[in-house]
């Protein structure tokens, strides 16, 4: 894997920063899925994709509480595992509940803007210093409220 381990903490403001890929490890298993997750031109939900062999493939939507919902459209079914494991995934990582033996990796790019990260705070969190400053305040309050009511 590329890229760097991250908090539950930075996972939370990563995923949902606006253009964000990352990794899901289960060192317990070995088994791994990579996820896009990008930002409606709204803001008012992302859309998520499995990619597999580099190519990204659909999954679904989620909104700003990390509650990931299957599409309709997708050609991967809602039992599939990429699925499953996106799912049961963001429900932990947002209720602050995600069990040690599964890590979450960025690719080494910025979570906001897609920009490779160079500055080693900015690497350690997946968001580079400008788009820090940039993260509306309305995602970090969310992300807050979030940690106090689950």
């Amino acid at each position: 894997m590329t890229g760097k381990k991250i908090s539950i903490e930075d996972a939370q403001r990563f995923i949902l920063a606006g253009i964000s890929t990352f990794t899901l490890h289960n060192y317990k298993t070995g088994n791994s899925f990579k996820y896009n997750v990008k930002i409606s031109d709204d803001g008012k939900l992302y859309f998520a994709s499995v990619i597999i062999n580099s190519e990204k493939s659909y999954l679904g939507t989620v909104n700003n509480k990390g509650k990931f919902y299957h599409g309709k459209k997708s050609k991967i079914p809602a039992d599939a595992q990429a699925s499953k494991v996106l799912s049961w995934c963001l429900e932990r990582i947002y209720a602050n509940t995600l069990p040690d033996f599964i890590e979450v990796w960025h690719e080494g790019k910025c979570g906001k803007c897609g920009r490779k990260l160079t500055v080693p705070s900015s690497i350690d969190t997946g968001i580079g210093p400008d788009c820090a400053k940039k993260l509306s305040k309305s995602v970090w309050r969310d992300l807050q409220l979030n940690k106090l009511f689950s």
